[in-house]
C-alpha cells in the first residue's frame, strides 16, 4: 500500500510538531516493507486497476449513458491519483478521511462518523471555492496544465486544485462502504458479536450522506477502529477496520467477491462497491449543480466541462456572461 513518495499535506486540526512525527514515524514503517490497505486498495490490483478507480470508472465513465455528463477517461487518469493519495499522505492515519473510528459507544462512534461526513462536505465546498479560477470573468476556460499527480500544496494549478479537494472527498465517500455495516447483508442474531457487527442491509447511497441531510447517523451504523498496524495491539476490546472492511477483492470474478473476511460474505464487497458507485455520481452530479448555482450557468457548465474533459479549448461557452457570484 504504501509505495509512493509521501507528499505532506496535511488537514488544519494536525499541528506542525504531530505531523512531523507522523511524517518521521511513517518513513520509519515504510523501510520495513508494504502494509496492509486500510482502505478500497488504492493501487493496481489483481484483474484490473485499483478499486478506487475501479469504482470511478463504473459512476463516471457510462459507456452507454448520458455523454455530457460523463468523465473521459484522460480526465479519470487526472483525477486518479489525488482519489488515491489520502492512502499516502499524512492523513493516511485522519480517520475522518477515510470514515474509520465510527465504533464507539455513547456518542462516540456517531460522532465519528459524523466527522467523516463533515470532512467531505469542507472538501466539497473547498473545491467549488477552487473553481472558481477554471474560467475568467467572461465564462471562457483558461489554460490548465491536466497533468497533477505530484501535487503539492503550493501548486497554483486551478484544476489540480479542484481535483485535490474533489479527490479527497471522493475517497473518503468511497471508504463510508467499505468500512461501515451500512451494506452489509444482516447476521442471525447467534453469529453477532464484537468481530462480527450486525449489519445494516442497505442498498444504494445512504440518505445520510446526501448533501442536504442534517440528521444523526442511523441507529446501527458503525465503522471499525483504526489506530495503526497492527490493529490487535492498537484496538484492543474493540471492533477493528479489519473486522469490518471491505477493501479488496479475490480475483477477478464478475461479479466481484470481497477479498477480505467481512467482504466474502453475504455479497458484501459488491454491495459496497455498487453504493461506493453511487455515491460517486451522487458527488458529482451535486457539484455540477452547486457550480452553476454559485457562478450562473454559463460559467458553471464551462467549470464543469473542463472538470469532465481536462479540455480548456473544448469548453468554451456559446455566450459569454458576467459571473452572477462567487463564494465566500
Amino acid at each position: 500500500m504504501f509505495t509512493k513518495r509521501i507528499f505532506r499535506k496535511d488537514p488544519p486540526a494536525l499541528r506542525p510538531p504531530f505531523e512531523r512525527w507522523l511524517f518521521l514515524g511513517l518513513c520509519a514503517v515504510l523501510s520495513l516493507g508494504p502494509l496492509p490497505a486500510r482502505a478500497f486498495d488504492p493501487f493496481p490490483v489483481e484483474g484490473g486497476p485499483g478499486e478506487h478507480r475501479r469504482i470511478l470508472d463504473a459512476a463516471l465513465g457510462c459507456p452507454a449513458g448520458d455523454g455530457a455528463h460523463c468523465w473521459t477517461v484522460a480526465a479519470r487518469d487526472r483525477l486518479e491519483p489525488a482519489l488515491r493519495r489520502p492512502d499516502i499522505t499524512a492523513i493516511t492515519l485522519w480517520n475522518p478521511a477515510h470514515c474509520d473510528g465510527g465504533d464507539l459507544p455513547d456518542g462516540r462512534g456517531a460522532a465519528a462518523l459524523s466527522a467523516c461526513r463533515d470532512w467531505i462536505r469542507a472538501e466539497l465546498d473547498a473545491a467549488v471555492r477552487a473553481a472558481d479560477r477554471l474560467v475568467d470573468a467572461d465564462g471562457t476556460p483558461v489554460p490548465v496544465r491536466g497533468r497533477c499527480g505530484a501535487f503539492l500544496a503550493g501548486d497554483t494549478d486551478p484544476l489540480c486544485r479542484v481535483d485535490h479537494h474533489l479527490g479527497r472527498a471522493l475517497h473518503a465517500a468511497q471508504d463510508f462502504y467499505a468500512h461501515t455495516n451500512w451494506t452489509d447483508r444482516p447476521l442471525p442474531p447467534t453469529e453477532v458479536s464484537l468481530r462480527s457487527p450486525q449489519g445494516l442491509g442497505g442498498t444504494g447511497p445512504i440518505p445520510w450522506l446526501a448533501p442536504d441531510d442534517a440528521g444523526s447517523p442511523p441507529a446501527g451504523l458503525m465503522s471499525g477502529c483504526f489506530l495503526f498496524f497492527p490493529e490487535g495491539l492498537f484496538c484492543q476490546g474493540r471492533t477493528r477496520h479489519e473486522d469490518l472492511n471491505k477493501d479488496r477483492r479475490h480475483g477477478s470474478d464478475t461479479p466481484p467477491v470481497g477479498g477480505t473476511p467481512r467482504g466474502a460474505v453475504g455479497g458484501n464487497f459488491a454491495r459496497a462497491f455498487d453504493a461506493a458507485g453511487g455515491e460517486t455520481a451522487r458527488i458529482w452530479t451535486d457539484l455540477e449543480a452547486r457550480l452553476v448555482a454559485t457562478y450562473g450557468g454559463a460559467r458553471g457548465r464551462a467549470m464543469a466541462c473542463v472538470l469532465r474533459t481536462g479540455s480548456a479549448a473544448s469548453c468554451a461557452p456559446a455566450i459569454s456572461i458576467r459571473p452572477r457570484q462567487t463564494p465566500g
